[in-house]
């Protein structure tokens, strides 16, 4: 796959050359519009193979689900799927072809640190799931429960939703913490064969320097999530494709630089 040359070992950029930036850079909060803005320009090119996409991803994915034993899996995989996801941007963005059978790519190279961040972000979320628990005692418990069975009746919410509240809260937390740690991770093991390791701090590092960007980002895209279920769901065949591809244009606002001149890169 062409991956415009990038390397982290390169010293010396040409004139106008894209440069990797090892840690991210900082952005306006704007750019957070940007990214979304960007992702939709490489989706509408090809909008019927990004709908094809979507339907394989969840098919895949709920396939999983319904195995016994292997749905565990599901999240998992979600990440080496993810990676696929990446290369096809790149490559639809290098070379203007959708190449739907890139998809699978993570699972050919770098499945091991794809897989990892999968499993780390699982891992996160479990430990959030189980500090909900504890911390939201028999209320927590009861609404799992009977949300086994359909609809949950009020009369089991408690009156003091203080240790409920609390709960979810951590949960959120925990959800971030798994989220800045992964969000670019793919990407940076993908297009930069970047280790488990490095791929995961490099992403925390360019979350916590981007609070306000991502910030704005996730709240167009939950705006754009109820607008989608506002349109019975028609709208999630448009919405769920850019924030598919909104991974690989924050990556690239964040990771990507140009340089005008030739420079040596200490």
């Amino acid at each position: 796959m062409d991956n415009n040359n990038l390397s982290l070992n390169s010293n010396t950029i040409s004139n106008n050359q894209e440069v990797f930036i090892p840690g991210g850079q900082s952005l306006s909060s704007t750019d957070g519009m940007e990214w979304i803005s960007q992702a939709w320009n490489l989706v509408k090119r090809k909008l019927g193979m990004w709908i094809l996409l979507v339907i394989i991803y969840f098919i895949i994915i709920s396939g999983l689900q319904l195995i016994p034993f292997l749905g565990i899996f599901a999240g998992i995989l979600s990440s080496v799927l993810s990676g696929g996801i990446i290369a096809l941007c790149e490559k639809q963005r290098t070379t203007g072809e959708f190449e739907l059978g890139l998809l699978f790519s993570g699972f050919q190279k770098n499945f091991a640190p794809l897989l990892g961040v999968g499993a780390l972000s699982f891992g996160i979320m479990l430990l959030g799931i189980i500090a909900m628990f504890i911390t939201g005692g028999s209320a927590v418990t009861n609404i799992f429960l009977a949300n086994q069975y359909g609809e949950i009746p009020l009369e089991i919410l408690p009156s003091d939703l203080s240790p409920l509240l609390l709960g979810v809260f951590i949960l959120f937390i925990f959800s971030i913490i798994a989220a800045a740690l992964t969000w670019f991770a793919p990407a940076l093991i993908i297009l930069h064969n970047l280790k488990f390791g490095a791929a995961v701090s490099m992403s925390l590092e360019a979350v916590k320097k981007n609070l306000l960007p991502g910030f704005l980002f996730f709240i167009i895209s939950g705006l754009m999530i109820v607008l989608s279920v506002v349109t019975l769901g028609l709208g999630f065949l448009v919405c769920i494709p850019i924030l598919f591809a909104s991974y690989y244009s924050s990556y690239r606002g964040i990771f990507i630089g140009k340089e005008k001149s030739s420079t040596l890169v200490n």
